[in-house]
């Protein structure tokens, strides 16, 4: 399942030209390490609940 998300956004940041896809490639890291640090300090500081419910329906999906 995850690996069909991937995909398919590594297939549309090919249609993007190089120019586009430098910029969008810079924003997109900037948040994915701002969200990651987040959670590294969530998870030191015992702040971080995992989502059980959520969890279990995206088991349940892959699953079926």
């Amino acid at each position: 399942m995850i690996s069909n998300v991937q995909a398919g956004n590594t297939a549309y940041l090919q249609q993007i030209n190089s120019k586009d896809k430098k910029e969008t490639t810079s924003v997109s890291e900037v948040k994915e390490m701002d969200k990651v640090e987040s959670l590294k300090e969530q998870i030191q500081n015992g702040d971080y609940k995992i989502d059980t419910r959520k969890t279990a329906e995206a088991i349940a999906k892959d699953l079926i």
